[in-house]
């Protein structure tokens, strides 16, 4: 920071996130953004939660990306009153490998597209959290480290801007000039853009997006926590404090976070503000050379390590578990259940939790296994790809019914659920999934209830000989979605594969109502 802003804030520090697994988490953002894992510690009041870093060699300022991760949390929801989209930069030079990696990487991607004059592509990671890599012909050199995954040449250089959405900027733009020193610096419509006083390190930008008619955002997986700017060191950090204070701000005491002291505030749109200090680092506890290699924890947790560690969910993966994918929900069954367990299969925008209810209902007592599925298409889950709204990605299908088969067959095993058959019930796009499953994997279902499936892109040959399986298809005559022709195409499909297969219509549309529980419970209840 130069002469003169001793007292402001440099730019960003970090951005904390909420995330689900952990170990998906680790794998995403070492081995897709090849970012560096350079903390690994826990959530100081929640010991129970990790708190991973991520950022450069050295875990620089500006550069640093951290995480909440709890599994089995739902998805939260974007929104005003939150910071929505985290941008890094990369070099110029370096923008067509980042687009070649994330096609290489199966990411999806938005763009490339042009905004305030720079070149960018948006993504998502795992959890739905909205990325973004701009071209960046000012990105700053990037410390290194032994094993990079990234080339140095085309690594990220740490943040480019963070975006906040709120539903009127100008309060919180009032605190990003006077009380952190920030200065107006461009506009694009909506979008308002400040930036850092003094030198050009990372992380120099926040954007200001004002959405005066959008919902407000909710907190889950794949919402940002907090923002923490830069304070240069503890004299620098008082010196916000007391222009915040005496704003009428409500900012908390200095809090040691181990590796920076912090302050909190939550500034006029709703959005948690943290002024970091640089000093001490992320070098205070662990050598440079093997930072994020061990669990490391503050001195008042130290003596409970053991106890700490023993709780915390596995970071990597096991060889048994190489390819789960899946975020989901369990529930046993009870002594008064069916001898049969359903497998869950949401529709586009759903979740985990999205027919628990409907399992419960038409199945009392049967064990639920509603695994979250793992694509996001404008943020929100699905099994699979498409290419438009009714044209399904035939390839991508394949490989997400085989990833599914192999999850149901882990979480059979996991769950002693032992020979107890499996009938899937899916909707929309779980329907798709579940008849792809079965026509390619016969042994994963004993049956399945599909509720608004479409026929599939797949050719008779591909299909398993299904050993007369019984499937119940509901169809609704006015589906809007659904094209004609489609359900009974599917059903001369699977009947040719084998299956045994009901197909009934309902007056409806593409919405599921209430009279075809009932349908959906007696058929059931039959196969008991």
């Amino acid at each position: 920071m130069s002469e003169g802003q001793a007292d402001r804030v440099g730019g960003i520090h970090h951005v904390t996130a909420i995330a689900g697994d952990p170990a998906r988490n680790v794998a995403f953002y070492t081995g897709v953004l090849g970012l560096r894992l350079v903390k690994r510690t826990v959530n100081f009041d929640d010991p129970g939660t990790w708190h991973l870093y991520y950022g450069d060699g050295a875990g620089s300022p500006g550069t640093i990306l951290t995480f909440f991760p709890y599994p089995g949390l739902p998805a939260g929801r974007h929104g005003t009153g939150q910071a929505v989209e985290v941008a890094f930069s990369v070099p110029e030079a370096a923008f067509a490998f980042w687009l070649d990696r994330l096609v290489r990487e199966r990411v999806d991607f938005d763009g490339p597209e042009e905004r305030l004059g720079q070149k960018l592509v948006r993504f998502r990671d795992p959890d739905g959290l909205q990325l973004e890599l701009v071209a960046d012909p000012q990105a700053p050199d990037a410390a290194g480290w032994d094993g990079m995954p990234v080339a140095p040449a085309h690594a990220v250089r740490g943040f480019h801007s963070v975006t906040l959405w709120q539903q009127g900027y100008e309060r919180t733009a009032r605190v990003l000039e006077e009380a952190l020193g920030y200065r107006a610096a461009a506009e694009e419509g909506s979008r308002f853009r400040f930036t850092a006083r003094g030198d050009a390190a990372p992380g120099r930008l926040v954007d200001l997006r004002c959405l005066p008619d959008f919902w407000r955002g909710g907190p889950g997986a794949g919402t940002v926590h907090h923002i923490a700017f830069r304070a240069a060191d503890d004299a620098a950090q008082a010196a916000v404090r007391e222009r915040l204070v005496a704003a009428g701000v409500d900012v908390t005491p200095v809090l040691d976070r181990r590796y920076f002291r912090s302050i909190y505030f939550r500034e006029p749109g709703g959005v948690l503000f943290e002024v970091a200090t640089d000093p001490p680092g992320f070098a205070v506890d662990e050598p440079p050379e093997r930072l994020g290699t061990e669990l490391q924890l503050p001195p008042w947790l130290e003596p409970r390590w053991q106890a700490i560690a023993g709780r915390l969910p596995p970071l990597e993966r096991g060889a048994g578990e190489a390819d789960e994918v899946f975020d989901y929900r369990f529930l046993p069954a009870r002594p008064e259940g069916p001898g049969f367990a359903l497998v869950l299969l949401h529709g586009t925008g759903g979740d985990e939790h999205s027919l628990v209810p409907i399992g419960e209902a038409v199945a009392p007592g049967a064990a639920l296994l509603s695994p979250r599925g793992q694509v996001l298409e404008q943020g929100q889950p699905r099994f699979f790809r498409r290419f438009a709204e009714g044209v399904l990605d035939a390839d991508d299908l394949r490989r997400r019914a085989g990833e599914l088969a192999a999850f149901v067959t882990r979480a059979a095993v996991r769950h002693g659920l032992g020979e107890t058959p499996r009938i899937a019930l899916g909707y929309s796009n779980g329907a798709n999934i579940a008849a792809a499953t079965l026509l390619l994997h016969p042994a994963a279902f004993a049956g399945a209830v599909l509720l608004r499936p479409m026929q599939l892109p797949l050719g008779q040959d591909e299909a398993g000989r299904l050993a007369g399986q019984p499937l119940l298809i509901l169809a609704g005559r006015r589906d809007a979605i659904v094209p004609a022709g489609h359900p009974e195409a599917l059903r001369d499909f699977l009947v040719r594969a084998g299956a045994e297969v009901e197909l009934r219509w309902l007056p409806g549309g593409h919405g599921l109502a209430e009279e075809e529980l009932a349908i959906v419970a007696d058929w059931l209840r039959a196969l008991s």
